[in-house]
């Protein structure tokens, strides 16, 4: 290393433990003189009419001093920076204040497919090399120039030069950087068809998160439910209360799930509580908790109710018709104040839940015969959703059986099929039990049929067997008519609220005086059995019968 230095210079000298060992034919002052600047830090630097090229040795320093006339521009890079911008996968040129390429890297070779170092840039233009000299406009504005440029092979390039100045501010050299606009093109094209690949894989999973979300026997091609259908999905933007109501089967608790679904709760859980299944003497426990020793029987450490269980998220009151006038004041408490009171316990407990009721009751004339809480009527109506009965919308029938048929093919691994026939007697019948009976009769027909396809004749057998069971409420109508007619209405005073609670008494004691049970009287009535229970207790009605 030392050799190859001493053989490129005219001057030098060797430093070794701060002492100079040896020197050209320097004066002693100039050596002294040089020794001091690189002592300031300076490895390369100009002294004088010299420049001075600082090299280290494991026992010495070598300065290597050449004229400043004979020294060529390229020292400038050492071999590891020639190494480096040979790496880059743009064009490096590098030219002197006069135009003069001093370093031109592989690749800017490849680009403009000849080697241009020590020529100067006017002169390529001139044997049309390339069209223009971005060098030339460097130099002549002494500011950052960028223009599209073509070579030999007619390829446009992106080409961006770059002055560099010397200490005193004289522009000292240019620094041309060169970028094959067609590579970078193809890589542009190859990244939009990656961001729209993405986009479509994006979109894909949404759709499939959105189905997934949203499914849903709420089958909607009548126009009746379609309009309803927009109606849940409107509502399901807000966090409103929601009363939905229609005959039982029609899909009630389906629209309450679609709410939840599109709703901003959609993450949280949503608790379905159906207040006719629930005997009045657990529902209060079961929907507000309870305290430790609250009541014989209850846990050592309490118990959150389905309230606190839901925070966050829907509660979906089914059948709040059937819910007793002491919970329902509590329920307005709830909606109101958005806290809980466990059982035993005087201190509220904040919540943060939704409430979507559901009914197949009347509950404005519930309100008017007294059974109903009128402040919690309105509560809960505030956004009210009818869902009409099957036979309102009889477009929906043939989806909704062909959307249990599938569900029936998955569930059980039978494949079944309508005829058509099948499919105009499914449409002709009225569904008394609306979606619900719908469903019951189309597992029914593909379980019990013998080939693959369902005919009319085996439809019309499940709806003959079908009716023949529906024709139990009608004569319990019947009896419960029969009865009416035998009872004096004439001992009957005071406001209507007062005459119809009375005739209900003594509905209820004419058939537990017939039945045997609470059980039998409640079907009799054609009501749940904790509602008759609820009624015996309010009327003080005492006949001992069991429940079975």
């Amino acid at each position: 290393m030392v050799v190859q230095h001493i053989h490129q210079t005219e001057h030098f000298f060797y430093v070794q433990e701060n002492q100079i060992k040896f020197s050209s034919n320097l004066p002693k002052e100039k050596i002294e003189k040089i020794y001091a600047q690189y002592e300031n830090g300076n490895e390369f630097f100009q002294a004088e009419d010299f420049y001075v090229h600082v090299v280290h040795s494991p026992d010495g320093i070598l300065f290597c001093l050449r004229p400043v006339q004979q020294y060529n521009d390229l020292d400038i890079l050492n071999p590891l920076s020639i190494k480096l911008l040979n790496s880059i996968s743009d064009g490096i040129t590098i030219s002197d204040k006069h135009g003069k390429i001093i370093f031109q890297n592989d690749v800017d070779i490849e680009f403009v497919g000849i080697n241009c170092v020590n020529r100067y840039a006017r002169d390529l233009i001139a044997e049309g090399v390339m069209s223009d000299s971005l060098t030339l406009k460097v130099l002549e504005s002494k500011e950052d120039v960028t223009i599209f440029q073509t070579f030999l092979n007619n390829k446009c390039f992106l080409v961006t030069g770059k002055p560099i100045f010397d200490e005193t501010g004289e522009l000292q050299y240019v620094l041309i950087i060169t970028r094959d606009m067609s590579r970078l093109k193809s890589l542009e094209e190859e990244v939009k068809k990656l961001e729209i690949q993405n986009e479509k894989f994006k979109q894909k999973i949404e759709e499939l998160n959105a189905l997934e979300r949203k499914k849903t026997n709420l089958i909607a091609t009548s126009p009746v439910m379609q309009k309803v259908l927009k109606r849940i999905l409107r509502v399901a933007e807000v966090d409103s209360t929601v009363l939905i109501e229609g005959e039982s089967g029609v899909g009630k608790e389906e629209a309450a799930k679609l709410i939840h679904l599109n709703s901003r709760r959609s993450e949280k859980r949503m608790v379905t509580i159906n207040c006719s299944a629930i005997p009045e003497a657990l529902l209060e426990s079961e929907l507000f908790g309870y305290e430790a020793g609250a009541f014989t029987g209850a846990n050592k450490g309490g118990k959150a109710g389905l309230f606190e269980t839901a925070s966050g998220g829907t509660v979906f009151l089914d059948e709040i018709g059937e819910m007793p006038l002491q919970l329902q004041a509590k329920l307005l408490r709830v909606l109101q104040e958005s806290e809980v009171q466990r059982i035993g316990s005087t201190k509220p407990i904040p919540i943060d839940v939704r409430i979507i009721a559901a009914t197949n009751r009347n509950l404005a004339e519930m309100v008017e015969q007294g059974t109903f809480r009128e402040d919690l009527y309105y509560r809960l109506n505030i956004i009210p959703i009818e869902i009409p009965p099957l036979r309102e919308r009889r477009e929906d029938i043939v989806p909704l059986a062909f959307h249990f048929l599938s569900q029936i093919e998955q569930k059980y691994q039978i494949h079944r099929t309508f005829d058509k026939e099948a499919l105009k007697v499914l449409e002709e019948y009225d569904w008394p039990g609306n979606v619900r009976q719908l469903r019951n009769i189309i597992e029914r027909v593909s379980l019990l049929a013998n080939q693959p396809k369902i005919s009319a004749s085996m439809v019309r057998e499940e709806l003959r067997e079908a009716s023949a069971l529906g024709s139990k409420p009608k004569r319990q109508a019947k009896r419960l008519a029969e009865t009416a007619k035998s009872i004096d209405f004439s001992k009957y005073t005071g406001t209507l609220k007062e005459q119809v609670a009375a005739f209900e008494k003594e509905i209820i004691r004419q058939a537990l005086s017939e039945h045997e049970s609470i059980r039998k009287a409640a079907e009799a009535l054609g009501c749940n059995q904790s509602t008759l229970v609820r009624k015996i207790q309010r009327y003080r009605l005492t006949k001992h019968v069991t429940y079975n």
